[in-house]
């Protein structure tokens, strides 16, 4: 059974959303997914090993190693990412006008597993995780 934070928090252009957080089922988007490592399609994941609690930080999404086509028939169409099972947010792309590098701010209550999924629109969705550790102040 997963952990639920028990506070999420997603930042997108200056606009605050509260998250709902509910567990995604076994046929969710975590059911078919590519976890090889492919140089194109991976997510890389580039966020700090450990945060304070409650405190705002900078998540970058990139899609590959090398930089991924965004070509009308070879483009990523979306970006997501998670928080274990709470997806915390997701950019739409557009084929040729967008590149699939995407920087998300988050905050955090609870040491968690990041997860970025990229959706191609020729194959099967990618993901990557990241063990983020949630640092909590000590009450004096």
């Amino acid at each position: 059974m997963h952990r639920i934070p028990s506070r999420l928090y997603a930042l997108a252009v200056g606009t605050l959303v509260v998250m709902a957080a509910a567990p995604v089922s076994a046929e969710g988007p975590f059911s078919k997914l590519n976890r090889t490592a492919n140089d194109a399609h991976t997510p890389v994941i580039d966020a700090p090993d450990s945060v304070k609690a409650g405190e705002p930080f900078k998540v970058t999404v990139t899609v590959g190693k090398t930089p991924h086509p965004s070509l009308v028939e070879h483009a990523v169409q979306w970006i997501a990412l998670y928080a274990d099972e709470v997806e915390l947010a997701r950019v739409t792309l557009t084929p040729v006008v967008t590149r699939p590098i995407v920087t998300f701010t988050i905050a955090l209550d609870d040491s968690t597993t990041l997860r970025a999924l990229e959706q191609p629109n020729h194959a099967a969705a990618w993901e990557a995780t990241k063990k983020i550790t949630v640092v909590k102040e000590e009450k004096k």
